[in-house]
């Protein structure tokens, strides 16, 4: 995935959202505590390695710019 892509974006923010409210649905009925964890975990860590490679891919950018 192009990282500037917006489209891109729009359906990753999508899914997280859906997982975060499936997360939120399965906390409130009290079942499943374990696999709610485990969702929120994989999101906020694809979240945290997407915002790694955008800030990579800025500084590369930046570099290639000022030669």
């Amino acid at each position: 995935m192009e990282m500037r892509d917006p489209r891109g974006w729009v359906f990753y923010y999508l899914i997280c959202f859906v997982a975060l409210l499936w997360v939120g649905f399965l906390t409130a009925q009290g079942v499943m505590i374990f696999v709610s964890l485990f969702l929120t975990l994989i999101v906020l860590g694809f979240s945290a390695i997407l915002c790694v490679m955008l800030v990579l891919e800025l500084k590369e950018e930046k570099k290639t710019e000022t030669r």
